[in-house]
């Protein structure tokens, strides 16, 4: 059961609102140790210093700030002290925008924010809100550090994204491939069939449909591996030509998405399936490496970890060991 990561009040004006947030993105990836193959014991990392390699105890570790090469100044914690926030337990509400004033690029981390004790200040924030389509702007301090956060309300609940600072925002124009994208030049016609590609490929988002199918094909990998079975790898699909006729591109794209939505009434990803139609299965076989039980940890149901539509994708697929 999810646990919330910080507690406190959300203030604006004389009210205060007990809150709780909660994590509302749970990242999943795949970890590795890296190994001594010859005895499958861990690999430690030592703090050595880059002058004579020789390891430096903790008592001799200082911060520095490098301000030119190797010239470094070097700041005591007891410099930074002032100028760490208070760990306040406050979400102090500064204004009220509108949402599409926001950038989405400003977005960063994303929390729910729970009701604490008394639920009736919260809900009758989140219905103002939402029935006025505002979204708060505030600063509240977690582990030492000050955020900015911007809280909108969405079916009577609180979601609270903590943002970027606007000098952390890279200015697109400093981007020298995206100077002078006004110039070129394109026809109405390529437009208009740019614009009957789009529309046919339009349909409502269903985040489920997306996995991390990297994710699941190593899952599926380990899980073969630690079972000592033999496992083949899938042919790495063939990069594709570059567009020579935009227009004969566009064309053929529209045909196929149409040609794929006749087909594939229910499905929604034709690209998997244009994709699919030009590849050849081709498979190399290896047999399963050295696996170490003590120290190999295997979910009982990698499919659990990623539930979502369509079929998937396995990376590997099993045959009998000989």
């Amino acid at each position: 059961m999810p646990r919330p990561v910080w507690n406190g009040t959300i203030s604006f004006g004389l009210v205060a609102i007990p809150v709780k947030l909660y994590h509302a993105v749970r990242r999943q990836s795949v970890s590795f140790n890296q190994l001594d193959d010859r005895t499958m014991a861990r690999i430690k990392y030592k703090k050595v210093s880059a002058l004579d390699g020789e390891e430096v105890p903790d008592d001799h570790i200082v911060k520095g700030y490098e301000v030119s090469r190797e010239r470094y100044v070097v700041v005591d914690p007891d410099d930074l002290e002032p100028f760490i926030p208070a760990a306040t337990k406050t979400v102090e509400l500064e204004e009220f925008v509108d949402l599409e004033e926001i950038d989405p690029v400003f977005y960063d981390t994303a929390y729910y924010v729970a009701p604490g004790t008394n639920p009736k200040p919260y809900v009758l924030l989140a219905r103002a809100m939402e029935e006025a389509g505002k979204v708060a702007i505030g600063r509240f301090v977690m582990r030492n550090k000050q955020y900015t956060a911007a809280i909108r309300a969405e079916e009577g609940r609180l979601i609270m994204s903590t943002l970027a600072y606007a000098d952390e925002v890279i200015d697109p124009a400093s981007i020298d491939d995206l100077l002078g994208l006004e110039h070129v030049e394109v026809s109405s016609k390529e437009i208009a069939m740019a614009e009957s590609l789009v529309d046919s490929l339009t349909a409502a988002f269903e985040p489920e449909k997306y996995r991390d199918e990297y994710r699941e094909q190593v899952l599926d990998l380990i899980q073969i591996k630690a079972a000592g079975q033999a496992f083949e790898l899938p042919e790495v699909p063939v990069e594709k030509p570059n567009v020579i006729d935009l227009m004969a591109a566009l064309e053929a794209s529209v045909a196929r998405a149409k040609q794929a939505r006749i087909g594939h009434p229910a499905r929604d990803d034709v690209t998997e399936t244009a994709t699919a139609s030009v590849q050849t299965k081709s498979t190399k076989s290896r047999t399963a490496g050295r696996t170490t039980p003590a120290r190999t940890t295997v979910p009982e149901d990698a499919d659990g970890i990623a539930e979502g539509a369509g079929t998937k994708k396995p990376a590997a697929r099993k045959k009998k060991s000989a």
